[in-house]
């Protein structure tokens, strides 16, 4: 039963990925899944920098400076200073980079719609049942994460 599940998830995961290739605008396929997100947080957050971004994204704060450095030498997002904090550094979004922005969240809001609509055939019963699955999957993959970071961080050492 556990090799069927996880199957299903396969061909879930591959069938995202088909969709997301036949909807996606034909500027978003140039970025990885990361870089749109880091992107994405960007534009969301309030003085966005390496580690809120980090927390933001569940990614380690090295993970996210090797992607912010690539996204300002691509020019979509720049660096800038508080004058009572020059310590910290802070990113906001190009011109360039507002337009990823916009049309990464046209495409989020368009499968939200979509999928919702699905998930309207299912009782609530039904809905908190996959809910409390999800959370506990999620909470194992973090788990399973935290495990591989930490012998390799172990390594490294």
């Amino acid at each position: 039963m556990g090799t069927q599940i996880l199957n299903q998830f396969k061909e879930y995961l591959e069938k995202q990925d088909m969709l997301n290739k036949l909807t996606e605008s034909q500027m978003l396929n140039d970025f990885g899944y990361s870089e749109i997100h880091t992107i994405t947080a960007i534009g969301d957050l309030k003085e966005p920098n390496v580690t809120l971004i980090a927390k933001e994204l569940n990614m380690t704060r090295g993970a996210i400076s090797k992607i912010t450095k690539k996204l300002v030498g691509k020019k979509l997002i720049e660096t800038y200073m508080i004058p009572d904090n020059k310590q910290k550094v802070f990113f906001k979004l190009t011109e360039e980079g507002e337009v990823l922005y916009m049309e990464h969240d046209k495409r989020h809001k368009e499968w939200e719609e979509r999928d919702l609509n699905f998930f309207s055939q299912f009782s609530k019963n039904q809905i908190e049942l996959i809910s409390k699955f999800m959370t506990s999957y999620n909470l194992y993959l973090d788990s399973q994460i935290k495990i591989i970071e930490k012998s390799e961080e172990d390594t490294n050492d």
